[in-house]
Parts: C-alpha cells; structure tokens; sequence
C-alpha cells in the first residue's frame, strides 16, 4: 500500500498499563476491534524528558543523554521529526507538557510547536495560581508581586499550569485536527506529535480540578499527599510522608484520569484513521509510581511496574487487531514509525519477537533542589528477560519475577558473586546485546555521577 498519509503519535503522559487496563480491557471500542495492542511493552525511561527522546530516536536513556541530570537532548542526534521530515512529513507537534518542548530541546526538528496553555483559556486562574505557588519557588515569588499583575502578562512558567488545572484533551484534538485538515487540503503529509496531560498529577478526574475527600479535613489531607508526591519530599527528609492508602488514592485517581478521557482518545483514533491511509499510535511515554519498589512519583524509579505502558497500533495498511503478548521495548515504536514511512528501522521491530527486543529501563538520580539524601544517590538500570527481571543499583545486581497478577515483586539483593549477563543461558546475540549496553550505560553513569552532589 505505500507509506501513511499522516503519522498520528498520541501519547498520554505518565499512564501506567494497569490504570488502563483496569477490568482486563481498556475501555475504547474502536482501539480494542481495530489496533495491535501491546500487553509487555515497557518504556525505557521513567519520567517523560528520557521517555519521550527514547521514543524519539529509538535509544537508550545513555545513548541520548537527556536523563535527570543532563536535561538536554543532543542536536547532533537525528530524532522522530528529524527522520520523517526526509520523508516528505512535515512535523508539527502539540503538547500540553513543557518538557516535550524547547525547554530541554525536545522539540528539535519540529516545524511547528502548539503550546496547549497557549491556545486554551484558563478556567480558574486563581486556582493555577494557588496550585503552581505550592511547589515552586521562583513560580511562588511571581505570584508575589503587586497585585496589579494580570494573569495574560505573566510568564509562559505559569500559564503551563492550565494543563494542571482542567482537562484540555478536546482542546489539543481540535487543534490537531484543524492542522492535520489544512495541510491535508494542501496535499502535505505530518508526522502529528500529541502529548496529552489529564493522566499526569494531580490526575484529572473531572472538567476542572477536583479532589477525590469530599470532607474539610479530608481535603486538606489530599492537598498534604499531592504536595509531599510532587515535591518528592522523602529525597530530602529520608522519610515519608504519604501512606500506602494514599498511594492508592492517587492511583486510583489515574484511573479515574482515563475514564475522563478515554472516550476522547478512542473517537479522536477513529477518526484519524477509519477510511483513511493514516497510521494512528495511541501509547503512554512511561508510568508513575505508586508506592512500588519504595518509589513515589516519577525520576528517580526503575521498575516495570511503573514502566509497564500500554501500546496501541492502528495500521494504514488495516492489519486485523491482535494482542501481542511478547515483551518488547516501546522505544522500538521509533523504528516502527521508520519502517512504515519506507525508511530504515535497523532490523528492530515490534510486531515479532526478537531479540533486539528485549525491554532494558533506566534512571538515574534526582538532585531535588540539592538535598537528596545520599541513599538515594544512584543510577540504575534493568532488564527484562522472558519472566526474570534483574536491575543493577549501586554496583550490585537485584532480582525478581515478573508479575502475573498485576502487582510487581520488590527485588531482592542476589549473591554478591551472581552475574545474570554470565549466569543465565541467553543467546549469544542477546548477551552480547546485554553487555555492550550494560558497559557504555556503566561509563555515561560515572561521568554524571558526581554532577550536583
């Protein structure tokens, strides 16, 4: 059939597998009837700067260098846009989170960048306002001066707080659209990028912002969980301040996030992509953390658990829907893209098992406003091999099964002696695989290792 017309890549932002696939099913008709689905696709970095350039250009958090410490993506590394544009695509993107923009460089290549907080209207400035003061001191300083301030004349900084504030997915769909139509009219394919943020915090569960408490002392508990969750605060203070019940609460409230959105999602696919030659993805750039492994949040996690993301692919071709339940790497939907436009995917590929597939998640410390504890002060990086999972923190090596139920096992310290590269009886191509990234992930971490300390 040829290339797509158009490349749709919709990604929702911080949406784990599991808050999707709540009952067994994801709850959208026409992605369930129409796409190949994903059931072990694990993202390779675990907040949505390493995430989205692992998905940009294929690679590994080390390889592109845009980690917790860097935050930067390389101009010299060919991404996404960059690769697609020479394939007659123009490139536009529209997003409703900063980091996919020119802030750490992410944007590169791309012809245009629609700004969500930029096109929508606030609803509850004061609200915007309260919310982004609670946690971010040059933010909080802003909002402190003279009253005569408006809201439009503030910085960019504080206009992205809309996206926190009230759900804009209609909003960055009609924008979409209305873009992908007019240059549809002029005969000029797009590579259309859509970040998507209801299912990053605080998780949108209604219209506007809404707390789950519906008592006084209820609801200024959640505000207490939703500050200590963003802020990381047990970095700091080596101690936590959220319980298990209210990790539960806020992974509930994720779920609650798709159920908000989740008709948007699927009938914004379907029109993309019925009767069209368009090829349409609909995934999350990685998972939020909810109390697994001892993590909260985001940045500085490596667990399947909260990088297990859901894949959707509707091909232009029509290929009938199916479950692949292989594990794979959802970087390689870069290579995916390639290969659908007739361009090189450099013998990766999602729809069959291979052994370039095989799923390896980095992180890398958080310097959080320069007080993480020394505990916490370690790069990590995990691979999945059929159902053995094996992560090396700290210059030792952990172990655990993988989940059949859900919930992921905490790993557990193996002997000191034990190599998984040597020990297990892996194919000599995947072990070489293993350890050419093992070692050049192990030389990129020592040379940040001391940054911020």
């Amino acid at each position: 059939m040829g290339k797509p017309k158009n490349v749709i890549l919709i990604v929702a932002d911080s949406l784990r597998y599991d808050s999707v696939y709540q009952d067994g099913k994801p709850g959208v008709p026409y992605l369930e009837q129409n796409a190949t689905q994903f059931s072990n696709a694990r993202s390779s970095g675990c907040w949505t700067l390493p995430a989205t350039c692992s998905l940009f250009t294929g690679m590994l958090p080390h390889q592109h260098g845009a980690t917790s410490q860097s935050r930067w993506l390389d101009n010299n590394i060919p991404s996404l846009p960059d690769k697609l544009k020479t394939a007659g695509y123009k490139p536009i993107q529209v997003s409703a989170n900063i980091v996919t923009t020119e802030v750490f460089n992410v944007s590169k290549g791309f012809d245009e960048v629609h700004k969500t907080w930029q096109f929508v209207e606030s609803r509850h400035q004061w609200l915007l306002r309260f919310v982004l003061s609670m946690n971010r001191p040059r933010i909080r300083k802003m909002v402190l001066k003279p009253k005569d301030i408006v809201f439009d004349r503030l910085s960019e900084d504080l206009r992205t707080g809309i996206v926190w504030a009230q759900k804009t997915v209609q909003d960055s769909f009609a924008k979409a659209k209305q873009i992908i139509d007019k240059n549809n009219k002029e005969n000029q394919g797009v590579f259309m990028f859509i970040n998507l943020m209801e299912t990053h915090y605080p998780y949108h569960i209604a219209d506007t912002f809404a707390l789950m408490n519906k008592t006084l002392l209820g609801k200024i508990h959640e505000w207490q969980v939703l500050y200590y969750y963003l802020s990381q605060t047990f970095l700091k203070k080596d101690k936590s301040f959220i319980t298990q019940d209210d990790l539960d609460l806020l992974r509930t409230k994720q779920q609650l996030s798709w159920q908000l959105i989740r008709d948007n999602v699927d009938n914004f696919c379907r029109e993309m992509h019925q009767g069209t030659d368009n090829l349409v993805i609909f995934c999350s750039d990685h998972g939020d953390n909810f109390g697994e492994q001892g993590w909260q949040y985001h940045f500085s996690n490596v667990t399947d658990g909260g990088n297990r993301v859901p894949v959707f692919w509707l091909g232009h071709e029509g290929q009938t829907a199916e479950v692949k339940t292989h594990n794979v790497s959802s970087r390689h939907l870069h290579h995916e893209i390639l290969h659908a436009a007739g361009l090189d995917n450099e013998g990766f590929t999602l729809m069959a098992e291979s052994e370039n597939n095989l799923p390896m998640l980095q992180s890398f410390w958080y310097d959080n406003e320069g007080r993480t504890m020394p505990r916490y002060k370690y790069n990590q990086a995990a691979f999945i091999d059929g159902d053995k999972r094996f992560v090396h923190r700290a210059g030792k090596w952990m172990y655990a099964p993988v989940s059949t139920d859900g919930a992921e096992p905490t790993f557990e310290y193996v002997e000191s002696n034990f190599n998984p590269l040597e020990a297990l009886q892996l194919p000599a191509e995947r072990k070489k695989y293993l350890e050419q990234n093992f070692k050049t992930f192990s030389t990129f971490s020592e040379k940040i290792m001391n940054k911020g300390k």
